[in-house]
């Protein structure tokens, strides 16, 4: 148990450096406050401080949901987990003092397990201040007044979390996964980098008109989409979906059918390329799968 703590303390010190933590945060609030230009001149009102309580609330969780989905614990998040994962155990091994910590009596297993719970716990935290910081920026752009937070972006933090606990767990997976498998620093960001690439292409080939994306079944491969389904399943155990939000949803990540023409007018349906439930048990069950996988080639390594 002490080799743990110290393993864990010591990953979560490597990856709290300062200068890469404000630069990070430097290029999320860059891209976001460029996000958020689009979103508050074509997709909110103006003058929505004068809106009654109800709409502003509605209007704020309509922009805050989709820009959650697809920056704050999105793409954002994702490129984060794949350049700080990168700088623990693969770091260690280009070192060499991974080899020289595996040299002495542990058990490895601790050594490893470590590693990835410090990594998810300060990639959990980036993602917590992202969704912060999100929050506050759309409601300072936005111009809406601070009670439509309650309604617009507290009401469903909840489940947001959650997602966000999922995001994170996955993509730590898939990095702690390619450290073990290339023992390289570059490697194993490169490797971990593809999840997020995955995210954008596909979210990009979706937009694009045409039957290519249903053609060639792109949506099982679709981490955009998957993460979407996810996301939908748990805002919708937290309570029903108002039909304008499930259509900024279905818009952005693709998960309702929209209609032919003009908004909605009653809620709508999944376009059930994937059932929501199962896209949450495969991101779980490659999880799982890579953190087992990893544990088994790290328990063979050799010094």
């Amino acid at each position: 148990m002490r080799t743990f703590l110290a393993i864990y303390r010591k990953t979560l010190g490597d990856l709290s450096v300062p200068k890469a933590i404000l630069t990070y945060l430097l290029v999320f609030t860059s891209v976001l406050w460029f996000l958020l230009l689009g979103f508050t001149n074509n997709e909110i009102p103006d003058a929505v401080a004068d809106l009654p309580l109800a709409e502003q609330e509605l209007e704020l969780l309509t922009a805050y949901v989709p820009l959650a989905w697809l920056w704050g614990a999105g793409i954002g998040l994702l490129v984060a987990g794949s350049l700080f994962v990168a700088l623990t155990l693969a770091t260690e091994a280009d070192r060499g003092t991974l080899d020289l910590l595996l040299s002495k009596p542990v058990r490895r297993w601790e050594v490893l397990l470590a590693t990835f719970l410090a990594n998810l716990t300060f990639l959990f935290g980036v993602g917590v201040a992202g969704l912060l910081i999100l929050a506050t920026f759309l409601y300072r752009m936005g111009g809406f007044s601070a009670a439509a937070l309650n309604g617009g972006v507290f009401a469903i933090l909840p489940a947001t979390l959650l997602y966000t606990l999922v995001v994170c767990t996955l993509v730590t997976a898939v990095g702690i996964a390619a450290s073990v498998a290339t023992r390289n620093r570059l490697q194993t960001a490169a490797l971990t980098t593809v999840v997020p690439a995955l995210f954008f292409v596909l979210f990009v080939a979706r937009l694009v008109p045409g039957a290519i994306y249903e053609d060639y079944s792109l949506y099982l491969v679709d981490v955009s989409y998957h993460l979407g389904n996810v996301y939908v399943l748990l805002l919708e155990a937290v309570g029903d979906l108002p039909v304008e939000l499930q259509a900024a949803i279905g818009f952005w990540a693709g998960v309702y059918e929209l209609p032919a023409e003009g908004p909605p007018d009653e809620p709508l349906e999944l376009v059930g390329y994937v059932d929501p439930a199962v896209s949450l048990a495969l991101c779980l069950v490659v999880t799982a799968g890579l953190l087992g996988i990893s544990l088994v080639q790290f328990q063979r390594l050799d010094v």
